[in-house]
């Protein structure tokens, strides 16, 4: 597992402690385009990119399975949150089951952690049972998916069958990514079921691109409206007054709520 720098000039990936990726390598060509019409890729794929001669030598698209990573969890006695699948997709349509059995075991067998899964296809998720100390989240639309440039429709329909969906998952913790923030989305989130929205700025390598302020406050008006807990991702330009840097309650705390 990889320990995430959460310190000053921070980086890594603030919202979680580690990151752990048995299965790696993603299929779904994620691409986003940016303001100045520059199209940005994904971070997992642009990390990927850097070490392509040792972890991923045939390419980002290729899947890749390393079950010596599986027991990683277990040597960790401090409790942690752990993000499961920074450099893959869990659930996408070329991993095979008996892979996503194998991750989610050990998930099961290290109770003391939180795990942060994270996918855009959605619909697998209701072919799994999940334990109770895995946060399962879904994310925001990106402007090209597989190849093909989204239309705003599109993403609409994206968003409002991951979040029926969602509905549907029985975990503790339904959460979203929106990252980057590139529409403005929160019309589509009224009265859905997510207990935590990770929120932040578009990327194009070293260049960042800010989303409309209306369009932060328009998602924070309807995510607080239903006590959805907010985080901020550092590269966001926000008032240090209004910062968000919250969680929702831990999974042992939301499944006694449930159980009221």
């Amino acid at each position: 597992m990889n320990k995430q720098n959460k310190g000053n000039g921070r980086r890594g990936i603030e919202w979680t402690d580690y990151t752990w990726n048995p299965v790696g390598g993603c299929k779904h060509a994620c691409r986003w385009e940016m303001p100045d019409g520059s199209i940005a890729i994904c971070y997992a794929e642009m990390v990927a990119e850097r070490v392509a001669q040792s972890a991923y030598a045939n390419g980002f698209e290729h899947h890749y399975w390393r079950p010596e990573l599986l027991n990683e969890p277990l040597k960790l006695a401090t409790p942690a949150k752990i993000f499961l699948d920074s450099m893959s997709d869990l659930m996408g349509a070329w991993v095979p089951e008996a892979e996503i059995e194998q991750v989610l075991d050990i998930c099961r067998q290290a109770p003391q952690h939180t795990f942060q899964l994270l996918t855009k296809n959605a619909p697998r998720l209701l072919k799994f049972d999940f334990p109770e100390n895995v946060w399962v989240g879904v994310s925001a639309p990106p402007s090209f998916f597989k190849g093909k440039q989204l239309s705003f429709t599109q993403q609409k329909k994206m968003v409002q069958r991951q979040l029926e969906i969602l509905r549907q998952v029985n975990v503790p913790v339904r959460w979203m990514s929106i990252e980057p923030l590139s529409f403005d989305i929160a019309p589509l989130l009224k009265n859905s079921p997510l207990e935590w929205a990770v929120i932040g700025a578009a990327t194009n390598g070293p260049k960042t691109y800010q989303p409309r302020p209306e369009w932060v406050v328009n998602v924070l008006e309807v995510l607080d409206a239903q006590n959805t807990k907010v985080f901020f991702k550092g590269n966001i330009d926000w008032p240090d007054a209004e910062w968000r840097e919250e969680f929702p309650a831990e999974a042992g705390e939301v499944t006694a709520i449930l159980a009221d």
